[in-house]
């Protein structure tokens, strides 16, 4: 590991109320981790952040400042970021679910801290379809690992009232990446039988690629 002498500037961007502090201060039991992201100057290894968060021993208390929930989808809550990585705590409700996506030049690990997530992953077809190929069960203490052409889509289907929590780490930070919406085709000629759907499910078809700016 890298001496964080000379390492870049570490901004917080937390969600503590009051003057914004030094995130190794605010969250000691990440202070390794952080100083190792600060000494960056390159994309990230992803064995490397995964078996970091691997050896992490966090809960959700440790990292509580950053634990606030959106009302709409899911809310991710910067930690501390630079130039060559994000760390962010990634808080789920029930039924929050991210965009089908992939991680275009970035390398991607994240660790479960509180609840069970489901990781649903996908590979291309010769259609130019994606199709899904797995679906993982996350405890915590799980460490996800993702990057460049690797799709998938990460989800709290638990039931109503019961939250998730990850830890997630981006290198270098995510500008921008694709996502997958799906679609169907008209339906079968000379059929009139098929009914709107009775429900919206995180799974619906086939789906197409279209970039997306991360917001903030």
């Amino acid at each position: 590991m890298r001496s964080a002498t000379g390492s870049a500037k570490v901004k917080h961007r937390g969600n503590a109320t009051g003057p914004c502090p030094d995130p190794e201060r605010a969250y000691p039991v990440l202070g390794s981790l952080i100083r190792y992201l600060g000494s960056l100057k390159s994309r990230a290894d992803l064995g490397v952040l995964s078996k970091m968060l691997g050896g992490l021993r966090v809960t959700r208390a440790d990292i509580e400042p950053a634990c606030v929930f959106g009302v709409r989808g899911y809310r991710r809550n910067v930690i501390a970021s630079s130039e060559w990585f994000e760390l962010l705590a990634l808080c789920w409700r029930s039924g929050h679910c991210t965009p089908i996506h992939d991680h275009r030049g970035v390398s991607c690990a994240f660790r479960v801290v509180e609840g069970v997530g489901t990781e649903i992953r996908f590979a291309p077809t010769d259609s130019g379809l994606i199709c899904p190929t797995a679906s993982v069960r996350m405890e915590p203490g799980y460490v996800c690992a993702a990057q460049d052409a690797d799709i998938h889509q990460v989800a709290n289907m638990q039931s109503p009232g019961t939250d998730l929590v990850t830890l997630h780490i981006y290198s270098p930070r995510i500008r921008k990446m694709n996502t997958y919406a799906f679609v169907t085709s008209e339906g079968a000629e000379g059929c009139d039988s098929y009914k709107r759907p009775l429900s919206r499910g995180v799974i619906r078809a086939a789906a197409t690629r279209r970039p997306r700016a991360i917001r903030r």
